[in-house]
């Protein structure tokens, strides 16, 4: 076979295997380290994504060996990650309570804004799309310290400015961004069961997420889909009858809205306490 006929037979089976969506999963695991030799089998009944946003993966940047093994976790992609680095927020489970890494099949660049020292947030680029793998802040009364260990309020406040943060952040990103995970807050009575909580500091907080989706153009697609449908991401595995909340989404831009195929919540996986969420583009 001649040079030419090789290239012409490479470029038709690249044109027969590349597929014209790209799929993303994003999936609070809860605790990922110990998991990691099931990771493959999961992604595989998963649909094997374009695109995996894992969050709360407990494993701190320090842990070479964990790093390690969570990069080389499934074979076909990349790995890129946002890990615990802040000595006075993340103290407790030995340091290990957040981390998110997001998997990726083909070419990808990655980023980490200089602002996340619990390791919430991990940005990649895929051709003309940013992907953003959150995992916010679930607020509570403890208190928040700075960079250099002073207090600075609790971590409500905490929750609402790292919203600010991610918003602008995607606003920064161009016209083509999914921001996908755990975003710890629940937007309706659609989205709880048994019941919404309304008093401050958790209204606060929900009133600011729906400001900024209205200020930046945002859309919750799963919700922008289904408009008047209960689906829930969080089960409490305690509780004998049903406590649960839609908590995970996905928001895309304006722009890629029509770009849009699909938008589900996927069935419940091993580990977790959390469904994974999906939404696949053309």
């Amino acid at each position: 076979m001649r040079a030419s006929q090789r290239r012409d037979a490479h470029a038709y089976r690249l044109h027969l295997t590349r597929s014209p969506f790209l799929k993303i999963i994003a999936w609070n695991v809860e605790t990922l380290a110990r998991r990691l030799p099931e990771l493959p089998a999961v992604a595989h009944a998963l649909g094997d994504p374009d695109v995996l946003c894992l969050q709360e993966v407990r494993v701190r940047e320090q842990d070479r060996d964990d790093v390690a093994a969570l990069e080389r976790a499934l074979p076909g992609y990349r790995c890129f990650h946002s890990l615990a680095r802040d000595p006075y927020n993340v103290t407790y489970r030995g340091g290990r309570a957040y981390g998110v890494a997001t998997y990726v099949k083909g070419r990808a660049s990655g980023a980490v804004p200089a602002w996340d020292r619990e390791g919430r947030v991990v940005v990649v680029k895929r051709g003309r799309t940013a992907i953003v793998n959150v995992y916010a802040v679930n607020g509570t009364s403890r208190p928040y310290f700075d960079e250099a260990g002073r207090p600075s309020g609790d971590r409500h406040a905490f929750k609402r400015e790292l919203q600010r943060r991610i918003f602008e952040l995607g606003r920064d990103l161009g016209p083509r961004v999914v921001m996908a995970g755990d975003w710890n807050v629940s937007r309706s009575q659609l989205d709880t069961h048994p019941r919404l909580r309304t008093e401050p500091p958790h209204a606060q907080a929900r009133a600011e997420l729906d400001a900024l989706l209205e200020q930046t153009g945002f859309v919750d697609i799963l919700r922008a889909r289904n408009p008047d449908a209960k689906g829930y991401t969080w089960f409490n595995p305690r509780a004998r009858w049903l406590d649960a909340a839609r908590v995970d989404y996905v928001l895309v831009s304006k722009a890629l809205v029509p770009q849009v195929r699909d938008a589900a919540i996927c069935d419940k996986q091993p580990w977790s306490d959390h469904r994974p969420i999906s939404v696949t583009l053309r």
